[in-house]
Formats: C-alpha cells, structure tokens, sequence
C-alpha cells in the first residue's frame, strides 16, 4: 500500500516538473520570439509577445525594459512610462534606466514627477551634477511657460490631417505640399508599397492645389519614389523644388533603430542603413523633369536632408550627420554660385548646433532661421527655436516656448502671414502620428494692474502708504478695484489703451502716472508704484524752468508749461491753499528787485486764476533778493550757475481746509 502511494507521488511530482519544464520552453520561446522580433524592428508585433513574456515568473527587469523600448518606438510614451515606473521601483535599476524614466515622464508633461527622477539619477551619477541641473531648469521653465503662454493659438489643421502621420506643411503655388504615409483616394496599394515597421504607405509628398484645402490631395508629379519622401522646400525663384529622401544603404554593422523620420538606422534588413539624401528637380512645361541628386548627397557616408533656402535662394541650409560636426546632427550651409551650382558645404556654428540633433531648418522672410532641436534646453522630444543672423553667424537661439513647443516633438515651422503659419508636432491629442498645426496670433484684450502708493521714509527708502485711495481711470471711465491684498490694489483693464492711475489721501500731494501697455503674455500683470509726497506746511517747493524775458513779467510759453503743472496740482489737491513766490538774484537795486518779483509772481497767480483756480486759494509774494538759497549776496563774486539758482519761483502750502492731517 505504502509502495503504490509512493508512486503515486513520484507521478504527481514528475507530472508538475514536465509542466514546468514545458511551461519553461515555451516562455523561452516566446521571449526569444519576443527578441527576433524588436531586432527586427517590428516593435508592434513584439509587444504583443513582451506583454505575455512579462506575465512569466522568469521575467525580468530587462524584458520589462525592452517592453517600454518597444513601447517608446511606437510612439505610446504613456505605456513606456508605465513599465519604465516599474523598472525604476526595481532595486536592479540603473542610473540609465532613471533617466529613460525621466526623459518619458517629460515627455508625457509631467515635469513635477520628472524632477524628482532627475535628482535620483545624479545621486546614482555624481559626475552628471550639471546636466541634472541642466535638466531640472528645462522642467521649471517648462511648467512657467504653459502657466504664461505667449498670445498664440496653436489649433489642429484637421482638414488637412489624416490619422498617419503628416508633418512639413509648406506653400507651393497656389496651393500646399506636405509629407504623409496616408493612404490616397483612387490609389490602390500593393504589398510593396507598405512600409512593414508602420503598416501604413511610405512617406510622400502630397499636394494640395488651393490655399482653401478644398481640393482632393494627390501625390505630386515625378516627385516620389517608392521608398520614403519629404519634407521639401520649394524656391519659387527658379521653380526648384529640393526635397528629401530615404535611401536603403547596405551596410556591414546592424541597424539601431528604424524610425522613417530619424537620422538613426531604420531599415528592418539587418543588413541594410537607412540614409537620407538631399534631391532637387526642375520643372519643364509644367512639370517636373526627373529629380536629380544634390552634389553633396552621399548616402554611403552619411546623411543629408531637410532643406531649406534664404529668401533670395541663393543659400541653402540643410542637416548632416558629416564627419567634423558637433553632435548628431549639424545644420551646414551651401552658397550658391551663379552658374547652378552650390558651394562647399560649411557648419552653421556653434551658436546653432549642439552635441544633441539640430533638424528641420527653415528661414522666414526677415532671415529668422527657425529649427528644431534635442539639445538646447526645451520643454521635451523636439523644441522649436529661432536665431538671428546668417551663414555661420547666429544669435543664441531662443526657444519658442509654449504653446508652439510641447512635451513631445515639434518641427517643421513655416510662416504664410504676419505672426500665422503652420508647424508639425505629434503632441497628445492629435489626429495622426504627427499632425500639422496651425497658429495664429490670440492677443489679449484685458491685463490687470497692480497698484501700491508708498511714501518717502527718508531721502531713499520707500514705505506703504497705508488707507491711500488709488483709481485707474481710462477713456470708457474708472475701472473697478477687483480685490485689494496687503496694501496692494488690482485692476482689470483693456489691453493697448491708456490709464490714468492715480493715488490720493489726506495730507499728501496726490500722484498720478499715465500708463501705456502691450500685453506680451497671457498672464500679464503690469505692476505701477505711486509716491506720494507728504504736505508740510510753509515748505518751499520749488518750480523748475520759470523763466522771464529781461525786465519783464509776461508769462512766456515755456514757463506756461511749467505752471500747468503747478494748476494740476491744485485740481488734484482742492484742499490746500499756496502762496506763490518770486526771487531774484542778488544783483541790480534792492527794491527794483523786490518789485520786479512781486509783479512775476502776481503775473504767474493771474496765470493760474485764468484756468479755473479759485483767487482765495493762492497768493503772489515777491522776495526780490532777500530769500537767497547760497552765498550769493551784495559784494559777493559768483559764478552765473550760483547766480541762476537765487532766481527761481516756488510755492509752498500755507494751509489745508479742516486743518493739516
């Protein structure tokens, strides 16, 4: 009995070690398949058996990384970052697997959560401290352009859209080329003309014939080839149209990736490089003769392509990976000579290229040079920028910011109008794998002021001046006081109009600053300070720039200008009551002084009377030469500056109705 329940148990347990060894095989199996597959560049097939594999007790951290990589070439970067979070909870992680995390969590828009991968990373990697911080700044200037976006509306261009891939927009004719892999209207497609890494057509350039879009696209004519085509520029000085092409290369190493866009290797032979190279072709009778290549273009060596002309076309920029560049890809530049032909090609700079991919160039009509770049600091993927200059002489290229940029990649920008064109990104919510966007200028119509009144603590500082009244007044009348915080007050008003603020308050001359804005972001604040000066009474305030014609007492204009300011501050201040004076200098007989003092001070109150200043408000006082403010007396030698300063006019209040507070 003993006997046969020992057999028994060395069935069950050979039983359980034949499933498990054959459990064992088929995952190896799956994995292996797993692997040929990616190896082969068809990462949407090797999901499917990743995704199985991953769910095996013999799955690892490397088949979860290879499973993000996948993802990551399929462009699902919100998948990636689902088993990259895996990978980095692993306590196996490496540095590198923290940045792929990172790097996606950017990319998805999650700077916060980026940040803190960030400083893991350069706590595993010391050496790497300054690009950490490099890093981390692109993430906070990320997170403060999208909370202050530039006054641009970038909208999808869904009529021109389909849901593959279509990016490089430019204006052709009457019309618009772009490059798409969508399939067209009453094209049928062959086995031969699917690209196996997409399942979509190859890329070409497409066509379509009006700037309304109401026409159905077609490809354009003896253009394409039937690999992969585009983008493209068009001079329309000669006729020309440059483009690009991918060419299938046999090479001796393995490919690394197979992305029909990139520069990196892209074929799904293992044998086979995929290069770019630069075409043109010319058109005869209205069409175009067979495309020719670029004398530059040497697809066994490396790549060239994207191209772009200067307005007058006779310099053409482009992207390299050329021996002697500065990092993955260079934008070069070509002049061109009179005869047809280009120049040796040159690098555009350091103020340009960096160790990182410059690509997409473009020039605008005003030179600008707008590119896309993975090596200046951005919001993530590809940024566009933009940079003064020409040939190999540029500005520091500045980054266009949000919203042209966005966590993923953006290229591919082209102006049609003042401050609208169109641009290329495949930023979440899009209709394809990369879409094309328009953009129009979205100028504000409101901003809001901030205004503090503040008075003189001594000669510099400054301190709040507490239970001041202040308003913005403008042409439709005063604005309302949104809220009021810490002495602080804000106001809604109109963009591109002119505001009076003023401030007021019992005591103190009132101020008042006339304020002018362009609204520059969407999020503008225009902060105004007003300094209130405190009223003494019997304190001298002298008026700058009174002058009198010799031995005379007429207001001359100058001086009418001067003491306009003078009745502003009467109107602004109903409360006070000034007595106006006249000095003179020193020289020339005493009472001759004192009445000619008297006779310009009288002349200057009657001045102020006429525009509207009540009589028992101000009175004239001629001091002649007895006030002087220096050493200029009888006897004494001075110079005509010390002179000038004793023959002045000023006022000062003499009192304030209801008594001085």
């Amino acid at each position: 009995m003993k006997t046969n329940i020992k057999n028994v148990i060395k069935l069950l347990v050979l039983s359980a070690a034949l499933v498990f060894f054959s459990n064992s095989i088929f995952a190896q199996k799956q994995l292996q398949l797993a692997k040929d597959l990616m190896a082969k560049s068809e990462y949407s097939e090797a999901i499917k058996v990743y995704k199985d594999v991953v769910k095996t007790p013999s799955a690892g951290i490397q088949e979860k990384r290879d499973l993000a990589a996948c993802y990551l070439m399929t462009g699902n970067t919100l998948a990636a970052e689902e088993w990259l979070a895996d990978v980095a909870d692993n306590p196996d992680h490496t540095a590198q697997d923290l940045l792929h995390y990172a790097d996606v969590l950017k990319s998805n828009g999650k700077y916060g959560e980026a940040i803190k991968q960030y400083e893991e990373y350069g706590k595993m990697l010391p050496a790497e401290s300054s690009k950490v911080k490099e890093w981390v700044n692109a993430c906070r200037k990320s997170q403060e352009w999208i909370a202050d976006p530039a006054y641009t509306d970038v909208i999808n261009a869904d009529a021109i859209n389909s849901e593959n891939s279509d990016f490089g927009l430019i204006p052709y004719e009457n019309g618009y080329v772009l490059t798409s892999d969508r399939r067209l209207k009453g094209k049928s497609y062959g086995a031969s003309d699917i690209y196996g890494w997409t399942g979509n057509p190859y890329l070409k350039i497409i066509q379509y014939k009006d700037k309304d879009l109401g026409t159905t696209p077609r490809e354009l004519e003896n253009v394409n080839n039937n690999y992969h085509n585009g983008p493209a520029v068009y001079d329309k000085n000669s006729g020309t149209l440059y483009f690009t092409r991918t060419k299938m290369v046999k090479m001796i190493k393995k490919p690394m990736n197979c992305d029909p866009t990139s520069w990196y290797d892209n074929s799904k032979a293992k044998d086979y490089v995929n290069r770019l190279e630069l075409y043109y072709a010319t058109k005869e009778d209205g069409k175009y003769q067979q495309p020719v290549s670029f004398q530059y273009s040497n697809p066994q060596s490396h790549s060239v392509g994207h191209p772009a002309l200067s307005p007058n076309g006779k310099i053409m920029y482009f992207v390299s990976d050329m021996a002697g560049g500065m990092g993955g890809t260079d934008i070069y530049y070509c002049d061109k000579f009179t005869d047809g032909t280009w120049g040796t090609p040159k690098n555009a700079g350091k103020n340009i290229n960096t160790t990182g991919n410059e690509v997409f160039p473009y020039v605008a009509s005003d030179g600008t040079l707008y590119f896309s770049s993975d090596g200046w600091p951005g919001m993530g993927g590809l940024d566009l920028f933009s940079a003064k200059g020409s040939k190999d002489s540029w500005a520091t290229p500045e980054n266009m910011k949000y919203p042209f940029n966005s966590p993923k990649d953006d290229f591919c920008m082209v102006y049609t109008g003042e401050g609208t064109g169109y641009l290329s990104s495949n930023r979440d919510g899009g209709k394809g794998q990369d879409d094309i966007y328009k953009f129009i200028p979205s100028p504000p119509k409101t901003f809001i002021f901030t205004v503090t009144a503040k008075e003189k603590t001594d000669s510099v500082n400054l301190g709040m001046l507490k239970n001041a009244m202040v308003q913005v007044v403008g042409d439709s009348g005063e604005c309302p006081v949104l809220y009021e915080k810490n002495g602080v007050y804000y106001f809604q008003a109109d963009c591109g109009k002119e505001y009076k603020v003023k401030g007021s308050r019992d005591g103190y001359f009132t101020a008042e600053k006339v304020i002018t804005t362009n609204c520059l972001t969407r999020n503008d604040t225009v902060p105004v300070e007003l300094i209130l000066d405190k009223i003494v009474i019997n304190k001298p305030i002298v008026l700058n720039n009174i002058y009198y014609d010799y031995d005379k007492w007429d207001i001359r204009p100058d001086a009418a200008f001067e003491l306009d300011k003078l009745v502003k501050i009467l109107m602004e201040n109903p409360k006070i009551s000034i007595e106006l004076g006249s000095h003179t200098d020193s020289r020339g007989k005493e009472k001759y002084n004192l009445d000619l003092s008297q006779k310009r001070a009288e002349s200057a109150v009657n001045y102020i009377i006429s525009k509207g200043i009540a009589q028992t408000r101000i009175k004239a006082k001629g001091y002649g030469e007895t006030v002087p403010v220096n050493k200029c007396i009888d006897g004494v030698t001075c110079t005509e500056e010390e002179f000038q300063m004793n023959r002045r006019t000023e006022f000062k209040v003499t009192s304030i109705s209801g008594g001085q507070k």
